[in-house]
């Protein structure tokens, strides 16, 4: 297993002292079980999620994989992203790999007033860029002031 040291092993935010812990327990079982073991895939793929102008954006960093092996699910208020890495095929005899392969699923809760029928998706440059609106009730309403 190939350790690289790319970040401190403990870090807190000023003001979120509590903000690195879901990834720093994942490191310690890493540690003792696998890579695999924390969240049971073998490579991770970080999201952002904002809201811009009436509307909602994911977007998810999936280097190297293919459109067709992107799923993406809604569910219970659920956004589900769901993609697989493909190893390069044949035999290597690898003098030093840090590049991981396999599936990889990040689930994120959808913000109330999002509209799950709007979605929208595509795939590019490695990004996975997702857009939905938010549900009628949910947008404002501009109401018109009359005079007399």
């Amino acid at each position: 297993m190939v350790r690289t040291a790319c970040r401190p092993r403990w870090s807190a935010v000023v003001g979120k002292p509590f903000s690195a812990f879901p990834r720093e327990v994942n490191e310690m079982i890493e540690q003792f079980f696998g890579p695999s073991a924390a969240n049971g895939s073998t490579w991770f793929a970080p999201l952002s999620l904002w809201e811009e102008e009436g509307n909602f954006f994911v977007d998810v960093d999936l280097p190297g994989v293919a459109a067709d092996a992107v799923e993406i699910t809604v569910e219970k208020s659920q956004l589900k992203v769901a993609a697989e890495r493909k190893a390069p095929e044949g035999e290597r005899q690898y003098q030093h790999q840090e590049r991981t392969f396999g599936r990889v699923e990040r689930t994120l809760v959808l913000p109330e007033s999002a509209d799950p029928d709007s979605i929208e998706a595509e795939l590019k440059d490695g990004v996975l860029h997702v857009k939905f609106g938010k549900r009628a009730e949910a947008q404002p309403k501009k109401i018109a002031v009359k005079s007399t």
